[in-house]
């Protein structure tokens, strides 16, 4: 539901974790993103499979994901990941399970989940040897910085992020968007953000944005090696 801010305008809602870590990880004007395609599926395959703990759907019980309740939970994206994983239960642990989404996979599931909702425009340009190059902008720019300006705002005035937005914060430290999108959070206001993730943030969703932030670190030392 959107909120009033303090000019009495409705903020945009809420929307779902990955899909805010979308909006978030791109140019609110152009659509361009601030991180590379593999950290950008590393962030938005966390946040999907968060959205499935967040349904109550799966668990992580150590460095496994456990399927809990086999029900779709009504929204195509998180309902596709879901199937996948029963499809190969057991079989993977979730470092692989992020290693596979950031192929493209959960990219792809956010970049539609998002086109439906007509917050984002397929945008097609022909390049000069003839190809055609996609992209997708923002269909309004003050909608897809709102996430952002959310975590921002709160954290500004010691105001609690609920579990969804503590998830969205996580990723964007684990991603290193915190440099674009956080960089005006002074010090006092980065310790009360680390303090709620110590008091509000449930530890299985700590654990899962922990693996993110190893496998992008991993992935950055890929790149550099």
């Amino acid at each position: 539901m959107a909120s009033e801010g303090e000019s009495g305008v409705a903020s945009p809602p809420q929307l779902p974790p990955a899909d805010d870590l979308y909006l978030t990880a791109h140019d609110t004007i152009r659509g361009k993103s601030l991180l590379s395609p593999a950290t950008l599926g590393l962030g938005l395959g966390t946040a999907l499979l968060g959205e499935l703990m967040l349904w109550r759907r799966i668990d992580l019980v150590e460095t496994e994901l456990v399927v809990i309740d086999e029900r779709p939970t009504g929204d195509s994206a998180s309902t596709a990941v879901l199937e996948q994983i029963l499809r190969e239960a057991g079989r993977h642990g979730v470092r692989n399970w992020l290693a596979y989404l950031s192929t493209g996979i959960a990219t792809d599931l956010v970049e539609r989940r998002l086109s439906r909702a007509a917050l984002i425009k397929r945008v097609e340009k022909r390049g000069l040897l003839g190809g055609t190059k996609v992209s997708f902008v923002p269909a309004d720019s003050m909608t897809a910085g709102w996430p952002a300006t959310r975590i921002r705002t709160k954290v500004t005035r010691d105001e609690p992020l609920d579990v969804a937005d503590l998830l969205l914060a996580g990723l964007i430290l684990a991603t290193g968007l915190d440099q674009h999108v956080l960089a005006t959070l002074e010090a006092r206001d980065r310790a009360a953000l680390f303090d709620q993730f110590r008091r509000l943030f449930p530890v299985m969703l700590q654990q899962l944005v922990s693996q993110a932030e190893a496998a992008v670190g991993d992935a950055v030392m890929a790149r550099r090696a």
